[in-house]
């Protein structure tokens, strides 16, 4: 999902731990329905946004059949109680003042970190960023010298060129691209819509569509947060027997907040093994033109749900079996978003980790989660532990 799911799937994961019971025949009800609601998605938006589409194409296909004699030969490349309420209020108010000091030290810092990063970017990309201008203004002026054409027809020939391009049309070798509105690309666009990672590179141009893109989501986004929470709370369960079985194996050499550590990386390697470097090797063997670089920032920058919109998979012209790779990468979105937020609640279970309830939780919260972390101090490496979270382990 998105930075909201993130913040707020561990409350979910928290108010149904220790209650979940066997029900997957409704998870498997719930991801009819999820899939199903993409089908649906997917089938509207094919009927309301590709008649526009098409009549788009045309045009720009004509438009450039009216400039191709021109540009044959030239080669430019456009680069795109009372005690306890006393003490609740003396609490209250100690909280209060380490939270302002928190912000009052926070801000200065958040906005250091931006800047910083804003630096370090801009020192990257600022020379390339200068250098493909400059190219392309030598390229202008070539073409114009070439061709006797004034600076309006210039204007007005990349003005089309980039309308074409940012509304998803471009010709190669004298072949127009696939149309967006396919139903695997639809498919794949509802799919970014509910889940919130929201690419960009396609968007509804019809109003019917625009409207229908607002009530999808209404409906899409907490329907998606649901089915992954309940996914999620049922990954947990293995995730709880290994910290349990490590809990057993290295309690008498470890301590507690060490043992959640280990756990942590265990969880930690996994993700980054099966949802971060695999996939990217996948992408990369699909993918022509995408080094392995690209693919892992694909990746990592889709399931952050950050979804910058400059990669996206099967966009290449002689990409085979375009549809159902779309919906595979559709698929990948959703397991590695679940995959994610078991990395998150994972995290959140380390006290020293969780950031938010440090900026959050009072004194006595913070008490009880102490308690939490050292419950299991009490049992011998070898004795039989059961609990509500870890089950039982020999």
């Amino acid at each position: 999902m998105g930075l909201e799911m993130f913040t707020m799937h561990n409350k979910v994961l928290t108010s149904v731990e220790g209650r979940i019971q066997e029900n997957n025949a409704r998870l498997l009800i719930a991801v009819g329905v999820v899939v199903t609601y993409l089908f649906i998605g997917a089938l509207v938006f094919v009927r309301i946004e590709y008649p526009l589409e098409k009549i788009e194409r045309e045009t720009y296909r004509e438009y450039r059949e009216q400039w191709e004699q021109r540009l044959v030969g030239l080669g430019i490349t456009v680069l795109f109680s009372g005690c306890v309420l006393n003490r609740m209020r003396v609490v209250e108010s100690r909280r209060s003042r380490i939270l302002r000091l928190i912000v009052l030290l926070g801000v200065p810092a958040l906005g250091f970190y931006l800047v910083l990063g804003a630096y370090v970017i801009q020192t990257l990309e600022l020379q390339s960023d200068i250098e493909a201008r400059q190219k392309f203004r030598e390229a202008v002026e070539d073409f114009k010298l070439r061709n006797d054409v004034n600076q309006t027809e210039i204007d007005r020939l990349f003005s089309d060129i980039r309308e074409a391009a940012l509304n998803g049309i471009w010709m190669d070798k004298n072949v127009t691209s696939d149309p967006n509105w396919t139903f695997g690309q639809a498919f794949f666009f509802a799919g970014t819509l509910i889940s919130t990672v929201g690419y960009g590179r396609v968007s509804p141009r019809t109003e019917h569509g625009k409207l229908f893109t607002i009530c999808y989501c209404v409906i899409g986004i907490p329907l998606t947060l649901a089915l992954l929470s309940a996914i999620v709370a049922r990954m947990r369960a293995p995730s709880h027997r290994l910290r349990g079985l490590l809990n057993q194996k290295l309690g008498h050499l470890f301590p507690p907040a060490h043992i959640q550590g280990i756990h942590l990386g265990v969880i930690t390697s996994a993700l980054l093994l099966f949802v971060f470097l695999i996939p990217a090797w996948v992408f990369t063997t699909i993918e022509p033109e995408w080094t392995y670089l690209d693919a892992f920032y694909y990746c990592f920058v889709s399931l952050t749900t950050i979804g910058l919109g400059d990669y996206e998979p099967g966009d290449h012209p002689d990409q085979p079996m375009r549809g159902v790779y779309k919906i595979g990468a559709t698929l990948y979105l959703m397991g590695g978003l679940c995959c994610m937020m078991l990395f998150l609640a994972t995290l959140y279970d380390v006290p020293q980790l969780n950031l938010l309830s440090f900026l959050v939780k009072s004194e006595e919260e913070s008490r009880l989660n102490e308690d939490e972390t050292t419950k299991y101090d009490r049992f011998p490496a070898t004795t039989s532990v059961e609990n509500g979270l870890y089950g039982s382990v020999q």
